[in-house]
């Protein structure tokens, strides 16, 4: 099976899914698991791998909102022309003339042109409001897959002291696994803070799928707006995540993530006795 992605179609798709007919259904499935092989298939061939009518598959690409056939098959291979492997990247990247200072240093300017544009893009709405929910939470989950999941710790262990022992990261454990089990169990009463970068594993939306179906509020920490994590967020926070020689770059999502916990912190004073105890504690030890 090809791997899923998330194009122009994907996204559509997600988008249309629940009004498609059983036709229309099978057709979008089969593009979601083989998004490579159906990119090379005309309208007849594309019909026959459904097993579904000649008509209905040229029906499909109206029924997500193209004009025809050509204009759908065209952002299909445009999306596989465009979404390297993080394989192909890093080798497409490498310049062996580079020296290792220059690597570094273009590395860290990289990562300081990723904050300026992640800064530009917050606004005091959003901040605002985040910190609200946070506070007024019953409980906070947190969940991030792959290096996400060090954000998602980092916001834990920093919300815990100021959200009276309520915040859980729901992956630490069991992974994804756990968090779903978790994350069935959530309400409107609840906040589930979700980050997930490209290539943004399917675990994670899933969770979120389900955090926004049973009424949880959710924060997400993503890339960019087209994020299939997107559609799911109360909220949303953009880190930019580009990177040379890296599948992506969290710096921009760490300060983000240090910029919640400290607005929070600001708001809530008793987290702060609690890390003088805490410090007091390992004194002692």
């Amino acid at each position: 099976m090809d791997r899923v992605y998330y194009s122009e179609v994907a996204q559509l798709v997600a988008k249309a899914y629940d009004r498609l007919s059983p036709g229309h259904r099978r057709i979008a499935e089969f593009i979601l698991q083989h998004p490579a092989e159906a990119a090379m298939l005309n309208n007849v061939e594309l019909a026959a791998r459904c097993e579904v009518s000649n008509a209905t598959a040229n029906r499909f690409p109206k029924a997500l909102g193209f004009p025809g056939f050509a204009e759908f098959r065209s952002s299909q291979r445009d999306a596989l022309r465009t979404d390297l492997s993080p394989a192909n990247k890093l080798r497409d990247e490498i310049d062996e003339s580079a020296s290792h200072f220059e690597v570094i240093r273009n590395g860290l300017q990289q990562d300081l042109g990723n904050l300026e544009t992640t800064l530009a893009g917050i606004d005091e709405a959003s901040c605002a409001r985040a910190v609200e929910l946070i506070l007024s939470a019953e409980r906070i989950f947190a969940y991030g897959a792959g290096l996400s999941r060090y954000i998602a710790g980092l916001l834990i262990h920093g919300l815990e002291p100021f959200c009276r022992g309520n915040a859980t990261d729901i992956g630490a454990a069991g992974g994804a696994n756990s968090a779903l089990r978790r994350v069935v169990h959530c309400n409107k009463k609840d906040l589930l803070i979700i980050a997930s970068f490209p290539r943004y594993a399917a675990d994670t939306l899933e969770i979120a799928k389900i955090g926004r179906e049973n009424d949880a509020t959710i924060i997400c920490l993503t890339d960019r707006p087209t994020s299939p994590l997107s559609k799911y967020a109360d909220i949303v926070f953009y880190a930019q995540a580009d990177r040379k020689l890296l599948p992506n770059s969290v710096t921009a999502a760490v300060a983000l993530a240090e910029g919640i916990i400290a607005a929070v912190a600001n708001r809530r004073s008793e987290g702060i006795n609690v890390h003088m105890r805490l410090a007091e504690n390992q004194r002692q030890d």
